[in-house]
C-alpha cells in the first residue's frame, strides 16, 4: 500500500475578531471629586507650599558625625579604590589597608 500523495487539507483558523470597533470605555471619570493631584486630601494643604520636612532637620537620612579615625579609614579606602579602579577591595586587600594605615595586632 503506497501514501496518498494528496496531503489531507488542513483546517485553516477563522480570524480573530475585531474587538477595537466596540463601545469606548474610556468615557465617564470614576473620581467622585475633582481634587488637584498636589493637594494633600487628608489635610487639604497644597504639599509644595509646605517645607521641606527633611530640610528642617539639617542633616540627611544615615548622616551621623564620624570621628577623626573613621574617616581617615574611609579615605584610604577610597583612595585604594580610585587608585586600583575596584569598587569593592576584597578583605585582603581591606587588611592592607588597615595595615598601611599604622594598624598592628596586639600580642596575645
Amino acid at each position: 500500500m503506497t501514501a496518498p500523495t494528496d496531503p489531507a487539507p488542513t483546517a485553516v483558523p477563522a480570524p480573530a475578531p475585531e474587538r477595537r470597533r466596540g463601545p469606548d470605555r474610556r468615557g465617564e471619570d470614576r473620581r467622585k471629586q475633582q481634587v488637584p493631584v498636589a493637594v494633600e486630601r487628608r489635610s487639604g494643604l497644597d504639599r509644595r507650599a509646605l517645607p521641606d520636612r527633611r530640610a528642617m532637620e539639617g542633616k540627611t537620612a544615615g548622616s551621623y558625625d564620624l570621628d577623626a579615625e573613621t574617616m581617615e579609614f574611609i579615605l584610604a579606602v577610597n583612595q585604594f579604590k580610585a587608585a586600583t579602579g575596584k569598587p569593592f577591595p576584597t578583605w585582603s586587600e581591606i587588611l592592607q589597608i588597615v595595615r598601611s594605615l599604622g594598624y598592628t595586632r596586639p600580642p596575645r
